[in-house]
């Protein structure tokens, strides 16, 4: 092939960095063979990756604009996606993990030769399916990241000797995240603890109140809890958390969800001298760029969806998670969540940071 389109419009950015690594190993494998590649990127991205790849290398499909617009506008970005994905004129497209979006995208791409990786989804429309096995893998490549490398290494690449995330270009730091800092009164000259108390899924957070707890307990002890967040829900968590400071007389942390882009966030947890949260994308973005994290795990397989940063800790309470449960439902109330006490994590962090 002298053309390659991969395609990976993932919206989860702890998937999008658990990938990413091999993403860039593969830009440089197509380079070294003389193989010219784009990589579809969701465009919500974009900012946090355009610096991270060769230029020209990435495309970027426009997500949550085409879902915002009217059908009339649906038609016609998604139509003008599709003819840049054309032009490309690949050999080769593939994807290696999908969604309705991604494996749409695939089939479209006019390339001479599509390849899947989902055995459950129909193959009509791909050449070829590579049967990836997500789950009940053999002992010692568990991992997602592992699930990810067999479409590379179906196409010929060899295996990276570190598995890591996506290494990202933070070498600029916008003039706009100092700004934002100081606006929302965090202190750069005190050590600052990120805290993220969200998640896309109920069955990964760790309880508000003691998030709370815990945020007391961190400024009681002379340093900078600050709330990090985006969306709703994120907002939703925080407000909760400010609102149970206060009913305790307790000083309101800084609070900057939904007030820094993605490129922002990952400067700022550069800042940061440690990071505490549940199993989250941002909880990866803190791992990726190598700040120490305790991340609150629950009843996800740690084995598939664990952070590959070495200096990130998993933090579970005294009670497994029961073989009858399932991330759907639980016989125990999330016991294995909740039953993790503020006063344990606080005593990993503080043993850690000195």
């Amino acid at each position: 092939p002298r053309r390659v389109l991969l395609v990976n419009p993932t919206k989860y950015l702890g998937n999008l960095l658990l990938a990413g690594g091999l993403m860039q190993a593969w830009v440089q494998h197509c380079f070294d063979k003389g193989i010219e590649t784009r990589v579809v990127l969701d465009d919500s991205f974009r900012g946090l990756c355009e610096h991270s790849f060769p230029e020209g290398t990435l495309l970027f499909f426009a997500r949550r604009q085409i879902n915002s617009a009217g059908i009339p506008g649906k038609i016609s970005l998604y139509a003008g996606f599709v003819k840049q994905l054309r032009q490309f004129h690949a050999d080769i497209a593939f994807n290696i993990e999908e969604d309705s979006a991604t494996s749409h995208i695939t089939r479209l791409s006019g390339a001479a030769f599509r390849i899947g990786c989902s055995p459950r989804r129909h193959k009509r429309g791909y050449d070829n399916v590579v049967p990836v096995q997500f789950e009940n893998r053999p002992a010692g490549r568990q991992h997602r990241w592992y699930s990810y490398y067999e479409l590379f290494a179906a196409l010929g690449m060899a295996e990276p000797q570190e598995k890591a995330y996506m290494k990202l270009d933070l070498d600029h730091c916008p003039d706009s995240l100092t700004r934002k800092l100081i606006q929302s009164g965090v202190n750069e000259d005190t050590p600052i603890i990120a805290i993220h108390a969200g998640a896309t899924k109920d069955y990964k957070k760790w309880p508000l109140e003691n998030f709370a707890a815990l945020v007391k307990m961190i400024q009681d002890n002379g340093m900078q809890p600050v709330l990090i967040g985006a969306g709703k829900r994120d907002r939703d968590a925080n407000d909760a958390i400010r609102e149970i400071l206060a009913s305790l007389h307790c000083p309101a942390p800084p609070d900057l969800c939904n007030l820094l882009s993605l490129e922002e966030l990952a400067y700022f947890l550069k800042t940061c001298r440690a990071m505490v949260g549940n199993d989250s994308g941002p909880f990866h973005l803190g791992s990726a760029v190598g700040i120490p994290g305790f991340v609150m795990w629950g009843p996800t397989n740690r084995d598939i969806w664990g952070p590959l940063g070495e200096q990130s800790e998993i933090v579970q309470g005294a009670y497994p998670c029961d073989p009858a449960c399932n991330k759907g439902y639980c016989l125990h109330d999330h016991r294995c969540l909740k039953a993790l006490q503020p006063v344990a994590v606080l005593s990993r962090l503080t043993a850690r940071l000195a």
